[in-house]
């Protein structure tokens, strides 16, 4: 009988050490797998960022442009009405009318 119950008890115990590597080799798996899921996170929150600031600076260069392009072409429109004889002619007229009015 003091042997079926030694047999038992070395039974448990080798269990119980078998069940206790298992845990911590699970616990190291999840461990691991958790630490490569945050570094790919990681990895993928800074190639986001990347590619949306690039896109952006993209995007504020295009506009840069455009506006560039547009003042251009306001300051040349304007350069043409003021290099009209005529026009520069009838802005004077009415300045001077409107000082002799006053």
């Amino acid at each position: 009988m003091d042997d079926v119950i030694t047999r038992i008890i070395e039974i448990e115990k080798k269990s119980s050490l078998d069940i206790e590597r298992s845990e911590n080799t699970s616990r190291k798996n999840i461990e691991a797998h958790r630490l490569a899921l945050e570094e790919e996170k990681e990895r993928t929150h800074t190639l986001i960022i990347s590619t949306e600031n690039s896109r952006l600076t993209e995007a504020i260069q295009a506009l840069n442009k455009q506006t560039e392009e547009a003042s251009l072409a306001a300051v040349n429109a304007y350069e043409i009405r003021l290099q009209d004889p005529a026009r520069v002619e009838a802005v004077k007229g009415k300045i001077v009318a409107i000082l002799l009015a006053g």
